[in-house]
């Protein structure tokens, strides 16, 4: 589920159909399809266009963003995913072929890619650095690094490219904490890394015991929030103070957002809910949301959940006061 807010709707993939559907959040209604993809699994946004990413088609759709008409295709390398748009550039990570590509939206073609040395489900771009978690990693079934590398930072001015070795078990998520200073966690992991500008290494930051299994982190304020699918907790990291609390939650937190300083917001896969804490992780509200719940997204005063076996959009209005 992706948002753009300028225009009031909501993007859904509908992967059984194949296609992307088009929410109109006034009316409640779909008011468009998407259907130039064979298997669209991304979506983006430019000042002109939606831009699609299709899998299987090895190509990225142009939509004109004001009537949701079919612009255009390029090619790409196979498998094109996760996308950000930054200014007039798309960049752009492919899952069959190992690469990051750079897309000049306006000129229409691809200028510039960069080899990967695995497959990078999303990515994050801080501080004109790229930073690519690699999350085939660490075997699970073995407990041993399946790669060498675990994430791949690229800086975009220099066009420099290193990599931090295995570390990070199975990363995920990637936070700015401030300029050059970033911490990563992995789906397996028991802790957070440090990674700063100037090293090519990442430092262990914070370890715990238990708590594993991590699917989102999130900033709120000077802390760092970590949800778990397995355990029933929220793990609060101050890491100004680097004072560590835990919370009771729901099991099987897989997204976590904040609205402004006063609320946080944890999406339960498992308990099926939306839970919502205030800003000292006190729980004051749950309500239940649609049969497998996976994604969730605030926008102006409402939240949303995308649930994909009952395949519906539940909506929150969010009270300020």
């Amino acid at each position: 589920m992706f948002s753009d807010s300028e225009n009031e709707r909501l993007f859904v993939i509908d992967y059984e159909q194949e296609v992307v559907k088009v929410i109109d959040t006034q009316s409640g209604k779909t008011c468009m399809i998407l259907d130039e993809a064979s298997y669209p699994v991304y979506c983006s946004f430019s000042t002109k266009y939606i831009i699609v990413s299709d899998f299987w088609g090895h190509k990225i759709d142009f939509y004109n963003r004001d009537d949701m008409t079919f612009s255009h295709s390029i090619e790409t390398k196979k498998g094109p995913a996760f996308s950000i748009v930054n200014g007039d550039l798309l960049y752009f990570v492919s899952h069959r072929e190992y690469f990051l590509q750079v897309l000049d939206i306006q000129r229409r073609g691809v200028f510039q890619e960069f080899e990967l040395t695995g497959r990078v489900p999303k990515f994050y771009f801080y501080d004109s650095l790229v930073i690519l978690p690699y999350y085939d990693n660490y075997h699970t079934w073995s407990r041993d690094y399946e790669l060498e590398d675990s994430v791949g930072i690229i800086n975009i001015s220099s066009l420099f490219q290193w990599n931090i070795e295995g570390l990070v078990k199975k990363p995920l998520n990637v936070l700015r904490l401030d300029e050059g200073h970033y911490v990563i966690s992995g789906y397996l992991d028991h802790g957070i890394y440090e990674i700063t500008w100037g090293s090519m290494e990442a430092r262990l930051l914070i370890e715990w015991s238990g708590h594993s299994h991590i699917m989102d982190m999130e900033l709120f304020g000077d802390c760092i929030l970590v949800g778990s699918m397995s355990e029933e907790e929220l793990l609060i990291y101050d890491y100004k103070k680097n004072k560590l609390q835990r919370a009771p939650s729901a099991k099987g937190i897989l997204d976590i957002d904040h609205y402004d300083d006063k609320y946080i917001f944890l999406l339960s896969n498992f308990d099926e809910k939306l839970q919502v804490l205030s800003s000292d992780f006190s729980l004051i509200g749950e309500y239940p949301v649609g049969q497998y719940p996976i994604k969730m997204l605030i926008e102006k005063d409402y939240c949303y959940v995308l649930s994909m076996d009952s395949a519906e959009i539940t909506v929150f209005k969010i009270d300020g006061d």
